[in-house]
């Protein structure tokens, strides 16, 4: 069991479950010559592929997702996170911590509290929240006050496809955009490939890139060729029994994403990806 509370520490990935290695080896062997097709892969068909594929995911449901006008392929959600912070600097960008990423780029970057909150600055808020394995515990006050100050809130749903009973309403003034990626629900963090979700068109740089065909095509192709083979729950449904059976038998607290159990207190996080992957069978 992994404790992920140190800096240097990762999540370990589900990556090598059997199903989704066997997906890796038939793509790049292109088995029963079915990759070939995908080298005509469009930025647009692997969004509509995966929304759908988000949309259709049984263990979360989403709201309002229809109300955002500008959908783009990003190269993971730190794609969309630099954005933001080329955009807009890191110094005036607000977060909770969640995120280790942060405190690397600044050391003194620790995070806000919900009383500090300040006005016009935006908030990235990452949705699971890691630390809790589900949403933040204060995320409606967050919401609520970020409507009242006129924060425009950016959530990191990085760890969303691999979660369960999880509601999210994207219907809220200051949800202004979102991202989520491939990475962890297909153990696809070596081709890293996502969307970026934004309420109101922007041209920055991750439209540009996107209009002029500057996200890597391959990337694409893999991205696609696992959405129209899995579901975007796969590792929820085959693992959610094996990981609070675990759960149980270290004495950690169970939260909503499959890679990550907890102390009771909170005060550290455990990465469950190895001890599910012990003993698998198919």
């Amino acid at each position: 069991m992994t404790n992920i509370n140190d800096d240097r520490g990762s999540v370990p990935s589900l990556s090598n479950d059997k199903k989704l290695l066997e997906l890796r080896i038939n793509f790049f062997k292109n088995f029963d010559n079915k990759t070939i097709k995908y080298i005509v892969s469009s930025y647009e068909q692997f969004i509509s592929a995966f929304e759908k594929s988000l949309l259709e995911n049984k263990s979360i449901e989403i709201f309002g997702l229809d109300s955002f006008k500008q959908k783009d392929v990003i190269v993971g959600c730190n794609h969309f996170i630099d954005d933001l912070i080329m955009t807009h600097g890191l110094e005036n960008i607000q977060h909770f911590g969640g995120y280790n990423y942060y405190k690397r780029l600044e050391s003194k970057s620790t995070g806000i509290a919900l009383q500090d909150l300040q006005h016009g600055k935006p908030l990235i808020l990452e949705y699971p929240f890691p630390k809790y394995g589900g949403p933040h515990p204060d995320y409606d006050e967050i919401i609520e006050k970020c409507n009242e100050l006129e924060i425009d809130v950016y959530l990191d749903c990085a760890w969303l496809p691999v979660s369960w009973d999880i509601k999210l309403d994207l219907n809220q003034p200051c949800i202004k955009g979102l991202a989520t990626s491939l990475s962890k629900c297909f153990g696809l963090h070596w081709s890293r490939i996502g969307v970026r979700w934004l309420k109101n068109e922007k041209t920055d740089s991750i439209w540009l890139q996107n209009q002029h065909n500057m996200i890597s095509f391959p990337n694409v192709m893999i991205g696609k060729y696992y959405l129209d083979r899995l579901p975007m729950d796969f590792l929820v449904d085959k693992y959610k029994q094996k990981y609070y059976d675990l759960c149980k038998s270290l004495n950690h607290k169970p939260g909503n994403v499959i890679m990550l159990s907890h102390a009771h207190d909170y005060s550290a996080i455990y990465g469950t990806a190895k001890d599910l992957l012990i003993n698998e069978k198919n």
